[in-house]
């Protein structure tokens, strides 16, 4: 799918499957959801089933309460999707201790060496 041929069905499709597999990922209920951005399970219902988006303050919102970002939600929509790997992993990376680091500077080798 490139930029010129995303269509709004696919942005909707796409927001309700991820906030979908986020509540899943949380074991949340739409009904849990509803109350806790204040807002009815129908309106998470009809986010999750991709017939609408929300407002802007309620996608926020989900997003906050399901700990992901829009990025996560996008992500498959956007074509500089290498650019945002990159850096999620960079942050990451510079979470991690010197033998963390190192373990995975092997693996990137491995998989470097044996494509």
């Amino acid at each position: 799918m490139s930029l010129l041929t995303i269509k709004n069905r696919d942005i909707l499709k796409v927001i309700g499957r991820k906030i979908k597999e986020a509540r899943n990922n949380k074991n949340y209920t739409q009904e849990y959801v509803a109350e806790k951005i204040d807002k009815s399970p129908d309106i998470v219902r009809n986010i999750e089933n991709g017939r609408s988006v929300g407002s802007v303050e309620t996608l926020l919102n989900m997003c906050n309460l399901l700990d992901i970002t829009m990025d996560d939600i996008f992500y498959e929509l956007l074509q500089n999707k290498n650019e945002i790997l990159d850096e999620k992993i960079y942050k990451n990376f510079q979470d991690l201790t010197l033998k963390e680091k190192e373990l995975i500077n092997m693996l990137i080798k491995y998989l470097k060496d044996n494509r």
